[in-house]
């Protein structure tokens, strides 16, 4: 529901059930009330070991090939890769995330090596669990990039957003060449290998607008236009402080956001999961 303040809307949120879950191992019932909007995020502590995240941390802050989002380069976040969000109505773009996909998926795992990616180790264990299995998302037949680094810098926040993969298609400079409409959930999957001093807190509201409710509540401050204003929004319905090790996955449809931190670089490797049904492969993509 969106109410008039002033000359932005504000939007009202519903009272949910249980916001968050911590658990110490990744389960499958967990993920199931993830992906079925039982809970709202998923936490699992000391999911990736402390002495390897210290280690592999330093070499992605080195990274060469780190970029600032081209959509967004007045945030303070770099990340290595193209994100699919990036090709935005370019069909050069598009080709060059195609193109690279397979060589920055290369490029995370030589940078933590001798140790298992992170993003390995959760794309492993989710593909164990699942029953019908799990595969890199094809939208266009040809697998996508599955796994991304970020360093975000001090002083800056990530502001309110959504993402959605139904959204950046429909954006996108080709139509999808498979069906895409049947995913239910798209789930946000970060590892934390390096935590700032103070702040860097994950904020998640229980709040989804439709691509009109979000355009009517936009920052226009942001270059970008799919940042949302954080003054038309009720407080979050989640605030979660990420500890070195965790994994943290929810779900990306819903508004989220990264408060500004201090004592920074504050580091993590993330990718998207999209479910379909339990019946169906779980696929994977950034």
């Amino acid at each position: 529901m969106l109410q008039q303040v002033h000359t932005k809307p504000k939007v009202s949120a519903s009272i949910g059930n249980v916001s968050l879950k911590t658990a110490n191992t990744l389960l499958v019932s967990d993920l199931m009330d993830l992906f079925e909007e039982k809970i709202y995020a998923l936490r699992v502590l000391n999911y990736y070991p402390l002495a390897q995240a210290e280690q592999v941390s330093q070499k992605l802050i080195q990274d060469v090939n780190l970029e600032r989002y081209r959509r967004v380069p007045d945030l303070g976040v770099i990340r290595s890769g193209i994100t699919f969000f990036e090709t935005n109505g370019s069909i050069d773009m598009l080709e060059r995330y195609y193109k690279e996909a397979p060589e920055f998926i290369q490029n995370l795992r030589k940078n933590c090596f001798p140790f298992l990616s992170p993003i390995d180790k959760l794309r492993l264990d989710l593909g164990d669990m699942w029953l019908a299995g799990a595969y890199i998302e094809d939208i266009h037949q040809r697998r996508m990039l599955a796994g991304i680094s970020r360093v975000f810098e001090d002083g800056f926040e990530l502001p309110p957003h959504q993402d959605m993969l139904v959204r950046d298609i429909l954006d996108g400079a080709l139509p999808p060449s498979r069906l895409y409409e049947d995913l239910k959930t798209q789930v946000s999957g970060n590892v934390y290998l390096r935590c700032p001093e103070v702040g860097g807190e994950l904020e998640i509201w229980d709040l989804k607008p439709d691509r009109v409710e979000q355009q009517s509540i936009r920052d226009d401050e942001y270059q970008y236009e799919g940042i949302i204003d954080r003054e038309s929004l009720p407080s979050p319905a989640v605030v979660i402080k990420p500890e070195v090790g965790d994994l943290i996955l929810f779900d990306s449809g819903r508004i989220h956001a990264v408060r500004s931190s201090v004592g920074g670089p504050r580091v993590s490797v993330s990718m998207f999961v999209g479910y379909r049904g339990v019946d169906k492969p779980l696929t994977y993509w950034n």
